[in-house]
């Protein structure tokens, strides 16, 4: 992404727009799988991970929105954070640099950048769909991103999720109370895999004996994880165990 601050306003109805950020909420865990997997790299395999989220100085998320880009992701089964990537061009109440939270309701788009592969921009991609070619690369050149021409997701990364599990089932050989640790939040390791969606490292927990019943400091169980994140097999999986 280029340094230019890429806030965007477009009317609040239009139905390619709502359409498109309904989308992107609808494929949240393809977005957040990837940005998880990178918790647990040495180098980071993105090298661009952000959503857009709609930001106003009042309550009524209707007056005076300004649509600005969020990085440095995280969620907590709940709420979304992140830190404001653009200079709010009229806003007050938030600046460049703040950390922001919000619901996935709130949600209106996604980026990830794999290698020289963009992924998501679904309503980056209504907006170059109605643009003349020469303002179409104008348009690219200003974010300084290689857009492909429709919406593309990322495959879910089985290869690197086995790599995690075969590394979960060395260190729960070495320290089996690993299982039944407890970190920030009440959190256990299934609590945490499961909000992950990596169904190889939920098995080999619950091969190792991790409680399905344990709650954090919310009242979550794992199970409760696994469906805030849409993860049917995690889900499926989950009950079965209990």
């Amino acid at each position: 992404m280029s340094d230019e601050s890429r806030v965007t306003y477009h009317q609040g109805d239009d139905p390619e727009i709502l359409a498109a950020s309904q989308r992107a909420r609808d494929t949240f865990r393809h977005f957040f799988h990837e940005v998880a997997l990178d918790y647990n790299r040495i180098v980071p395999a993105l090298t661009l991970a952000c959503m857009k989220v709609p930001f106003s100085d009042d309550d009524d998320l209707h007056s005076s929105v300004e649509h600005m880009w969020v990085d440095h992701i995280s969620f907590d089964g709940e709420l979304i954070s992140g830190v404001l990537i653009n200079e709010p061009n009229e806003l007050e109440t938030v600046k460049q640099g703040d950390e922001v939270s919000f619901p996935l309701d709130q949600v209106g788009d996604w980026l990830l950048m794999i290698g020289d592969t963009v992924y998501g921009g679904h309503t980056i991609q209504v907006i170059r769909s109605r643009m003349p070619r020469g303002e179409l690369k104008d348009y690219d050149a200003a974010w300084g991103l290689p857009f492909p021409d429709e919406v593309l997701l990322p495959e879910h990364n089985h290869k690197f999720e086995n790599v995690i599990a075969d590394g979960l089932t060395e260190q729960i050989a070495k320290d089996a109370t690993l299982v039944e640790q407890i970190f920030d939040d009440g959190l256990t390791l299934l609590h945490m895999e499961a909000l992950f969606g990596r169904l190889a490292c939920v098995k080999v927990l619950l091969d190792n004996g991790a409680s399905t019943t344990v709650q954090c400091d919310r009242g979550w169980t794992p199970l409760d994880y696994a469906k805030s994140g849409g993860w049917e097999e995690v889900t499926e999986l989950l009950e079965a165990a209990n």
